[in-house]
């Protein structure tokens, strides 16, 4: 299992997959917005990132292109974005920024789990 960080600002959907990913053994950092999750990325060094886009303080892009400053590109651990915007050309935006996924709210917790799972052995 791995250690995961879920930024997202709604504390029920936060908690909510907090306690599912817990619940298969995954270690859950949660930052509230995207200012404290990148603060808590650096702190943490996740293996993956679970990451809403609108959120105050930060969106989920400049989160993105923020952590790939720190790490690098090259370096950076697969990140899943969560959101409710589903056009073709905000998931195409996500994945060009370097999103390994695009889970669509509201989510199957089982097929996130597989996702994740999927991404973590990679």
């Amino acid at each position: 299992m791995g250690k995961l960080l879920i930024i997202e600002d709604d504390p029920l959907l936060r908690e909510t997959l907090t306690e599912i990913l817990e619940v298969y053994g995954h270690i859950v950092i949660q930052a509230e917005n995207g200012e404290d999750g990148v603060k808590m990325f650096s702190k943490s060094k996740p293996d993956l990132l679970i990451c809403d886009i609108n959120m105050p303080k930060m969106n989920g892009f400049e989160v993105l292109e923020k952590i790939k400053t720190l790490v690098g590109a090259s370096k950076l651990p697969p990140f899943m974005f969560l959101s409710a915007k589903t056009s073709q050309k905000n998931i195409k935006h996500c994945l060009d920024l370097g999103a390994v996924d695009f889970i669509s709210k509201p989510y199957s917790a089982l097929e996130l789990l597989k996702l994740i799972n999927l991404r973590l052995k990679k």
